[in-house]
C-alpha cells in the first residue's frame, strides 16, 4: 500500500498524464471513440483534459485515475453526471494505467517516473 505522500505523487503523475495526453504519458484511444465525429471528439477531450470532478465514487484511492464524461442532448459535453440518466447521450471514460517501463507488467513503484510509464485510455462506456 503505498503511502500519503507516495499517493500525492501518483496523482500529480496521472493529473499530468490526463493535462497533456501524449506528452506525459501514452495516450490510446477505442475504436469507438475514434469514430465519434471531431466536433463530439475534440470537446469530449477537452474536458478530459480539464477533469476536476474527483471524489468517493470514481476515485476512492484519491490517484485520479479515472474518470467519465457525458455528453448532453444539446450537445454539450460535461464531467457532471446529469441527475436524469436519460439525459445522457453518451458517455465516455478515461483511465490511466502505471506500467513498467518495457510496458509489459503493471508498475511495482507507480510514484516513481523513473520506473513508470503512464498510458492513458479513453473509451466509449459501451466499449467497456
Amino acid at each position: 500500500m503505498p503511502t500519503l505522500d507516495q499517493i500525492e505523487t501518483i496523482r500529480r503523475l496521472n493529473d499530468a498524464a490526463r493535462r497533456y495526453p501524449g506528452h506525459a504519458s501514452r495516450a490510446v484511444v477505442t475504436e469507438g471513440f475514434q469514430a465519434l465525429p471531431d466536433a463530439d471528439r475534440f470537446a469530449a477531450l477537452a474536458v478530459i483534459v480539464g477533469f476536476t470532478k474527483f471524489d468517493g465514487d470514481n476515485d476512492p484511492y484519491g490517484e485520479h485515475d479515472f474518470g467519465a464524461v457525458y455528453r448532453l442532448p444539446q450537445g454539450t459535453w460535461t464531467e457532471r453526471r446529469p441527475d436524469d440518466a436519460e439525459t445522457i447521450t453518451q458517455t465516455v471514460f478515461w483511465k490511466i494505467d502505471s506500467y513498467d517501463n518495457a510496458l509489459m507488467f503493471g508498475s511495482e513503484a507507480p510514484w516513481d517516473e523513473a520506473q513508470t510509464k503512464r498510458v492513458l485510455t479513453i473509451m466509449l462506456a459501451s466499449e467497456y
